[in-house]
């Protein structure tokens, strides 16, 4: 937060902030359509194992009593594992699980949907806490203007005008913060997204070794 706040002079607003955001601040303290959710993406709760997947159920499947199974996952749900050498890992996985190939790469699968879905899942419930976090900041920004507005107009001494100064210099803050991460929004919106089509590519890639 800016140190000079309190020194701050005196003076008219150069951007029209309190009149922008008392003209648009009751929308943006308004839950986005869907309740907290921001994203232009449709929310999409939890991710549905048939829209993936055409091999044996995985329903009450334990991955994890296959270390080999459990040490692999982590790997290939990591973003920083390029798509290609997780195929590439998923092909030699299935060349050493020999007779039981099926029933292991169905592990696989398992492992791997299970752990993106708790992954989006934690990253969806994030983003919602932020956009609480946007919609509170929205509100404070809203009484500020409010505030200002009444101090600027009262402002007679030159105490009144230091203290207007600073309401100034506390609003024009809060708006930059609340720009900044509404422009963040954007790429947050984005991680779901690409968890799913990891989901899908992975899954593709552990079919097509199957049989």
């Amino acid at each position: 937060m800016p140190a000079t706040r309190n020194s701050t002079p005196f003076r008219p607003l150069r951007l029209a902030v309190p009149l922008l955001l008392l003209s648009c601040a009751p929308g943006l303290a308004a839950a986005p359509t869907g309740g907290l959710w921001p994203c232009v993406q449709r929310k999409v709760p939890v991710l549905a194992a048939g829209q993936m997947w055409s091999g044996p159920s995985i329903e009450n499947v334990n991955w994890q009593q296959d270390s080999d199974v459990a040490a692999l996952v982590p790997v290939l749900v990591a973003q920083r594992t390029p798509i290609d050498d997780a195929t590439e890992q998923v092909e030699s996985f299935a060349q050493k699980a020999g007779a039981e190939r099926k029933d292991r790469l169905t592990l696989l699968f398992a492992g791997v949907f299970d752990q993106i879905n708790a992954r989006r899942s934690r990253i969806m419930n994030g983003i919602e806490r932020y956009s609480q976090h946007q919609i509170e900041l929205s509100q404070r920004i809203k009484s500020e203007s409010l505030e200002l507005a009444k101090a600027k107009k009262a402002a007679q001494s030159d105490e009144d005008k230091a203290k207007a100064a600073e309401l100034e210099q506390r609003l024009l803050w809060d708006t930059r913060i609340y720009d900044a991460r509404n422009q963040a929004v954007t790429a947050v919106c984005e991680s779901p997204v690409l968890l799913e089509q990891r989901a899908f590519s992975l899954a593709r890639a552990i079919q097509n070794v199957m049989e």
